[in-house]
């Protein structure tokens, strides 16, 4: 299991950064259809926007697809943070490296698969009634 190299970790900002563009453009496609004023004029303001301002600016909505783009922002965000902040390919858990391979096939990965698991295992719990 190879660590990620500092180009590869630009390669990955670089995919990120544009997987947000595309999130962006989807996030408007859908606020423009949208039956709620509110929502419409936020179209034009979208590209300004950075993660946070763009989610804040989503709370509200009921949408489905909107829920599902303010995850994946998150995701994206996070990433990018993790990047800022010397951290990206590191578990969010256990601190040990993600593999270059694993950060390529889901550059939002947070967590290694054992503590991915533990995670997943521990929200399906919390869950139950």
């Amino acid at each position: 299991m190879q660590p990620i190299t500092l180009q590869q970790q630009e390669q990955l900002k670089m995919h990120l950064l544009a997987e947000f563009s595309q999130v962006k453009e989807k996030v408007k496609t859908r606020l423009a259809v949208s039956s709620k004023p509110y929502l419409n004029e936020l179209v034009d303001k979208v590209d300004e926007m950075n993660a946070d301002l763009l989610i804040d600016s989503l709370i509200h909505s009921e949408s489905h697809s909107l829920n599902i783009y303010k995850m994946q922002i998150k995701s994206i965000d996070a990433a990018l943070q993790g990047i800022e902040l010397g951290l990206y390919g590191l578990c969010s858990d256990c601190e040990i490296e993600l593999s270059a391979e694993e950060l390529f096939d889901c550059p939002t990965q947070q967590r290694c698969t054992a503590c991915e698991l533990k995670y997943q295992q521990q929200k399906v719990k919390g869950y139950k009634l």
